[in-house]
């Protein structure tokens, strides 16, 4: 009795560590490291700024001042554009992920061809002026103008 419950239990502890290596396997070869996901703080900060700019900020939004991490331009995406072109703008391959339904422009902070941090935009506000399907803009010139919750390149 003893000896056919030890061979259950270790058939059992068996499978489980064949399910684990199994789910394991499973994880790594699904997993994507190489993509980079939108930042949420500085999304929702940029999406505030913008929001609040004409009575904060006469109507500007100074990029710079948001993320005041390393970069030197910021490609502003407009929504659908095709990886392929955002990936010939920054010089390197594009690999942002961004959240379930993101629907608005995309801020590609850029430290050469290498993607520094990911914002979409999240308000209601519309873009216009701006490079279709993309513009990139130095840091130097990353202020944004805002005039009736319409956004411009400064």
């Amino acid at each position: 009795m003893i000896g056919g419950m030890t061979r259950a239990l270790f058939a059992v502890g068996a499978l489980l560590a064949v399910a684990f290596l199994g789910f394991g396997l499973v994880v790594f070869l699904t997993r994507d490291e190489d993509s980079v996901s939108a930042d949420n703080l500085l999304a929702e900060n940029l999406t505030r700024a913008i929001a609040l700019s004409e009575q904060d900020s006469g109507g500007e939004v100074d990029l710079t001042r948001l993320a005041p991490f390393a970069w030197d331009r910021v490609l502003v995406v407009a929504p659908g554009t095709r990886r392929e072109d955002v990936s010939a703008a920054l010089g390197s391959e594009y690999n942002g992920k961004l959240p379930f339904g993101s629907v608005g422009p995309v801020f590609v902070f850029a430290r050469g061809s290498t993607i520094a941090r990911i914002a979409d935009y999240r308000g209601r506000a519309t873009f216009t002026g701006f490079e279709r399907p993309l513009d990139a803009l130095a840091r130097g010139d990353a202020t944004l103008r805002v005039r009736a919750l319409v956004v411009s390149p400064g």
